[in-house]
């Protein structure tokens, strides 16, 4: 039997899913054209030490390219509710009072 809310709480966690694959794949995007650009700048150290070493001249500086890559909006625009159920501690138990012995027999 579905109701309503859970169709709606459904729906609300799918939208929600969507949005954080799609900031996952944007930071995953971000991440490899930054480990791009780290390999370009060290290949080109690189050509520019050997060109040093063979005696020629060295290569000219590759230009920077400007990343568009879109910024990622807020994954979460509500807060999570808790639950309104809450579990309660179990009742301690009272100790048992301790008699003192009886003096004088």
């Amino acid at each position: 039997m579905t109701t309503s809310y859970i169709i709606e709480k459904k729906a609300e966690l799918k939208k929600l899913k969507n949005i954080l694959r799609q900031a996952e794949k944007t930071a995953l995007e971000k991440a490899e054209a930054d480990a791009l650009a780290r390999k370009k700048a060290s290949d080109y150290r690189i050509a520019v030490k050997m060109a040093r070493i063979e005696g020629r001249e060295a290569p000219a500086a590759p230009e920077p390219e400007i990343a568009t890559v879109p910024e990622v909006k807020a994954a979460v625009t509500e807060p999570m509710v808790k639950s309104t159920t809450t579990k309660k501690a179990p009742a301690k138990k009272k100790a048992a009072s301790k008699k003192s012995p009886k003096k004088g027999s």
